[in-house]
């Protein structure tokens, strides 16, 4: 029996003390056996958790591989399958449009045919005719054989147009472009030789305006030589200013075709210029003007009855300005004997072209035949009214010019959403910078028309392919659709581009029943991550925010969340009673009702063509960035 023996006087405790000590023994060895076992067993929940978590990953990562076994290789035949019915269809459509092209009976030339549009290039060059309406008739039969063979060049896929007919073809087309600037010279000297009987009373001097739909041609000659008279203001709101008044001015302004486009963008740049547009950043808006100082040919003069003209056979010639010296008369007493001021600038006042969108005051270039590139030096004073949409600047001499805008002006952009109205009928809706732009697509596509009519109201509300929309959004100023490199010059918000690209494809499959829009939270989420919002939609009635689903897609798998747009914070967490899929597609048909389903199963393939090519065009899961 031990012995127990107080410390403080080396005295035996009692049996009480002794019992009481051996109380506190007990308790502290239970106490520290409890502590040992709570310890074990969070370990062994610990251990299990992660075994659970293990197995999920095992069980999730065998579901992925499954799923993607039976679902990707569905998806990639169900895209086979449309990437062959939409170049059947298209294939059908050129050879329909061959034949109607065969059997037009309006007396124009194949351009495709060489021999057909060789013989109406020197039917025209060899042309007697000085109808000035009919000449400009003929400009415009040209413009479409351009239109045509450009559509050509653009729709024909490569395995259908070898090399020597794509050859052939630009060939023409730069035959045309040429025959087409004669054509206009014609029209300039037909009516400046008969200058003298389009001289205004009440000035002196010849003024007049020619115009059709696609080219206004203004020309203005000094005939009383008068310094005061620099300047002139033509029935077009275009105001073209010279102060060479000893010479005889002509203005001329032809406002179609943009030259040498297409040389300036395979131009190797070795040092960077800033004078020089970039056409990665600047889109060249409302055609081309031609703004020459020409010489004026002889006039008639009436010698007792008879109208006498001297004929020349030198075509329009222009004058070199400045000139070599710009002093003819005797000098004034400020000025020195020998000593030439110099020249002024040719001014120009312009309202903005009607048939294009301008957001912002336009910086006009001038055409350099040298360097074959549009420059921005040589031009000054520039001075903008945006509430009349007037454009002043100064050149130091006459010159090929153009206005420019921003390419990315309307990026990044704010919000995007995609509406089904029926089935295989959908509104796209993309908020810009500066505009909201509303795109229905079908079986052909068509920018929705507005309540006030604006600048491209010509445009508006005209079916046509998703690619000839494209490019006619983009001449016109309307562009939302960025381009190759876009991410150097526009704020985007970067995801994996493989997802993406993916993704515009199972969008446009799923697009004529389910409405799709931009999340917010797709701004803050990962490089790997994608969300965006969701809903089945059967018509056109307006969706409750309440009924909208959030959703993930990342390269492995997507999911339904659970959490809400509203959230205050992003989750993961999968919505109840809904599972993993491998891809956009299958979840949105594998939660879709019957009816729903239907519809994606059953997508027409030129809806489902033109969706995704607007899609892939406008890159709107990147170029969508969230506003302060």
């Amino acid at each position: 029996m031990t012995s127990i023996v107080s410390s403080a006087k080396g005295q035996r405790l009692t049996r009480s003390e002794e019992k009481l000590v051996r109380q506190e023994e007990e308790k502290k060895r239970s106490e520290e056996e409890e502590i040992r076992l709570a310890a074990e067993r969070v370990e062994q929940e610990r251990i299990e958790k992660l075994r659970l978590e293990e197995e999920e990953r095992t069980r999730i990562a065998e579901a992925d591989k499954e799923r993607k076994q039976n679902e990707l290789p569905e998806l990639i035949q169900i895209l086979e399958r449309n990437r062959i019915a939409v170049t059947k269809m298209n294939k059908n459509l050129r050879e329909m449009n061959k034949w109607q092209r065969y059997m037009r009976c309006d007396g124009t030339p194949d351009p495709a045919i060489s021999q057909a549009i060789n013989t109406f290039i020197n039917l025209t060059k060899e042309n007697p005719n000085v109808d000035v309406k009919s000449l400009f008739e003929g400009g415009g039969t040209i413009l479409q054989l351009l239109d045509e063979l450009e559509i050509l060049l653009s729709d024909t896929p490569p395995d259908e147009l070898p090399e020597a007919t794509a050859n052939q073809y630009q060939q023409t087309i730069w035959d045309l472009q040429e025959l087409l600037s004669n054509i206009n010279d014609k029209v300039t000297d037909i009516l400046l030789q008969k200058a003298i009987d389009l001289v205004d009373i009440e000035t002196g001097n010849m003024q007049e305006v020619v115009t059709d739909e696609n080219i206004t041609l203004c020309l203005w000659a000094n005939f009383n030589k008068n310094p005061s008279a620099a300047s002139t203001s033509s029935k077009d709101e275009t105001e073209i200013k010279s102060s060479a008044s000893s010479k005889d001015v002509i203005g001329e302004d032809v406002d179609k075709k943009l030259p040498g486009i297409d040389t300036i963008q395979e131009i190797p740049t070795v040092e960077i210029d800033d004078n020089i547009v970039d056409f990665r950043l600047y889109t060249p808006l409302g055609g081309v003007y031609y703004y020459d100082v020409l010489k004026l040919p002889p006039q008639p003069k009436f010698v007792k009855g008879w109208r006498i003209v001297q004929l020349k056979d030198t075509g329009l010639q222009t004058c070199i300005y400045p000139p070599e010296s710009t002093k003819e008369d005797i000098p004034t007493p400020d000025e020195k004997e020998g000593e030439n001021p110099p020249a002024p600038p040719a001014g120009i006042t312009i309202k903005l072209p009607p048939k294009a969108l301008f957001f912002e005051q336009p910086k006009p270039a001038r055409w350099d035949p040298e360097g074959q590139q549009w420059r921005t030096d040589g031009i000054h004073s520039i001075t903008f009214e945006p509430e009349e949409q007037i454009l002043s600047f100064k050149m130091d001499t006459f010159n090929i010019f153009t206005l420019t805008q921003r390419y990315h002006i309307n990026m990044p952009f704010q919000f995007w959403e995609i509406r089904p109205l029926a089935e295989n009928d959908a509104i796209l809706t993309v908020v810009a910078a500066f505009i909201t732009v509303k795109i229905r697509i079908k079986d052909l596509c068509q920018l929705c028309p507005v309540s006030v009519v604006d600048n491209i109201s010509n445009l508006r509300g005209k079916w046509m392919s998703a690619s000839s929309l494209i490019v006619s959004m983009i001449n016109a100023g309307l562009n939302i659709f960025p381009g190759a490199d876009s991410e150097k010059y526009v704020q985007i918000n970067a995801k994996n581009k493989q997802l993406t690209l993916h993704l515009y494809t199972e969008m446009a499959l799923v697009s004529s029943a389910i409405a799709l829009r931009c999340s917010k939270w797709n701004f803050t989420s990962d490089h790997e991550e994608i969300l965006l919002q969701a809903c089945e939609s059967l018509s056109s009635e307006m969706i409750a925010d309440e009924d909208w689903s959030l959703y993930m897609v990342r390269p492995e798998r997507s999911h339904k969340l659970k959490m809400k747009e509203s959230s205050e914070e992003l989750s993961n967490e999968i919505a109840e009673n809904t599972d993993f899929y491998s891809n956009l597609y299958h979840m949105m048909r594998g939660l879709a009702s019957d009816a729903a389903k239907e519809r994606i199963l059953t997508i027409d393939n030129l809806f489902n063509s033109n969706m995704h090519e607007i899609l892939d065009a406008t890159q709107l899961l990147t170029h969508t960035v969230q506003v302060n």
